[in-house]
């Protein structure tokens, strides 16, 4: 069996957050310092004159720095009228399961994922969705975590083509790219055109019916 890694990193990457963490790198012998003062010994008094390595994370650290999976409180208090589940209070089971990828590479930047680019996808490899599927969109965006188009240009989700894979019996979906809705200024141009409804569509969709999603894959 062959396991790939789908998790991008927790780094001081401005391309990749918005808002990026300060992540700091100490090593053994500069810990051992620190840690003496804390515990008022000598450093010698490590074996080797050596603690133990850390990193630090710091700065405004949310959970979307990383990989990360938006539980349905993340898009409501309430999921079809009742009170919406935390991260903690989703099973475990429903994170493991067949994985379906749709290749999506081919949107064009800015653009919505819609119903009929997912059921072509899956017409395009002669498969049918089944319930607890856990379904992966590709967009290639990943590759573009150290440039400017990872947080302006990638395609997303629209709440159409979400609702859809929803009542297929999906419950949880992933994409690789920054947010699972389209970027933040793509939006935000057709609010300001008039359409209120631009604003976080496939979000949204978590309000009416109960699902999760994965932010920030890679690989």
């Amino acid at each position: 069996m062959k396991f790939y890694d789908l998790s991008v990193y927790w780094e001081s990457n401005p391309f990749a957050e918005p808002w990026p963490p300060k992540v700091e790198f100490s090593n053994s012998t500069e810990e051992a310092v620190k840690l003496a003062q804390k515990l008022d010994i000598n450093p010698n008094d490590f074996q080797d004159g050596q603690a133990l390595a850390v990193e630090s994370v710091s700065a405004e650290v949310f959970t979307h720095v990383g990989t990360h999976c938006d539980a349905p409180i993340h898009f409501g208090p309430t999921t079809a009228g009742q009170p919406s589940r935390t991260i903690d209070e989703l099973p475990l089971e429903e994170f493991y399961g067949d994985g379906v990828i749709l290749d999506m590479r081919h949107k064009e930047p800015r653009s919505g994922i819609t119903v009929e680019d997912v059921q072509k996808a899956l017409s395009d490899m002669e498969y049918t969705i089944k319930p607890k599927d856990i379904v992966l969109i590709m967009t290639g965006y990943d590759k573009h975590i150290y440039n400017e188009a990872y947080l302006r240009d990638q395609p997303g989700m629209t709440g159409e083509a979400t609702e859809w894979l929803i009542d297929q019996g999906v419950k949880l979906m992933g994409i690789d790219a920054y947010t699972f809705d389209r970027p933040f200024g793509a939006m935000v141009e057709d609010v300001k055109a008039g359409n209120k409804s631009a604003l976080f569509p496939a979000h949204f969709i978590g309000r009416k019916k109960e699902y999760y999603h994965i932010e920030k894959l890679g690989n």
